[in-house]
């Protein structure tokens, strides 16, 4: 355990550093800060875009189609059958007259040709809203294969082209953002270290002399690396606070942009602070072995 002097002369050399070393401190935390603000611009987009699939998702539904002739009882005990099925989260009844009207305000301008028909053609059906989780082609195809066997139905449609498309480009974001993030993380790291290093490069006599006087690996290593916590740290508050201002001002202009939770901009400044302490520990620990063959 450490001596209270000790301990107090431990505080002051964390924040000693960035009065002697103003400029490599500050070149330091202007590095981090802009490899983190890669970082969390991409999974900012990554957020974003997520959001923008889920929307288009929730376009995925599905319409059965009944077979004529049947009574107002057999219909209407459809519905409690329906609603039981994994996946399906709402049933509504769409009468002829309904789908019928409907279709007219698809067509617009061009509703008066339906006034030629003689009847209605079009038959009674249920509009099946689905669960975000049943939003791909394998429920749907599970949900259209239970239903296709039941005597009352004549056709099921749901936009099969639509979820396939969905289906690809979802596959092809996933595997882009994990690439991309990957590769933006492992720079942000490389980036955060050799900037780390060159801080202990700037403090050579020092730990020297430290080593000299019987200073354990330990008590040197720990000012750099409280150092090291707190440039991650003000480096992802100037990451934050930039990507902040960039958010306000695209909100403005695109809307519906969304951006990182309180719970989310706290947990991106501890990730940044861990960031700075793994830095600082691998550039400390290679430094004070090649010290040691001193």
């Amino acid at each position: 355990m450490f001596k209270n002097a000790q301990v107090a002369y431990l505080v002051r050399e964390s924040f000693a550093g960035f009065h002697r070393r103003k400029l490599t401190t500050g070149v330091t935390i202007l590095i981090m800060g802009s490899a983190l603000l890669v970082l969390a611009m991409l999974t900012l987009v990554t957020l974003n875009m997520g959001n923008m699939l889920e929307k288009a998702r929730a376009g995925i539904d599905m319409r059965v189609f009944l077979h004529e002739g049947l009574d107002s009882r057999q219909m209407a005990e459809l519905q409690p059958r329906l609603v039981i099925i994994p996946g399906v989260q709402n049933v509504a009844w769409i009468s002829p007259e309904t789908a019928l009207a409907q279709f007219k305000e698809g067509l617009g301008e061009d509703a008066g040709i339906l006034d030629m028909l003689d009847s209605n053609p079009l038959p009674a059906s249920y509009h099946l809203t689905l669960t975000p989780g049943a939003r791909n082609l394998k429920a749907v195809e599970a949900i259209r294969e239970e239903i296709a066997v039941w005597g009352e139905v004549s056709e099921i449609l749901f936009n099969q082209g639509w979820i396939d498309a969905l289906e690809s480009w979802t596959f092809r974001f996933q595997m882009a953002s994990l690439v991309v993030s990957l590769i933006v993380f492992l720079a942000a790291v490389f980036v955060i270290s050799n900037t780390v290093k060159l801080t202990m490069a700037a403090s050579a006599r020092v730990i020297q002399i430290q080593k000299l006087v019987g200073a354990t690996n330990t008590f040197i290593r720990i000012p750099y690396l409280a150092e090291g916590m707190i440039q991650g740290m003000l480096a992802g508050i100037l990451a934050m606070g930039l990507l902040g201002l960039a958010g306000w001002f695209l909100d403005g202009r695109l809307g519906g942009v969304i951006f990182f939770s309180v719970q989310q901009i706290f947990g991106f400044i501890l990730f940044c602070i861990v960031l700075g302490l793994t830095g600082s520990f691998a550039a400390m620990r290679k430094y004070l072995t090649m010290q040691s063959e001193i």
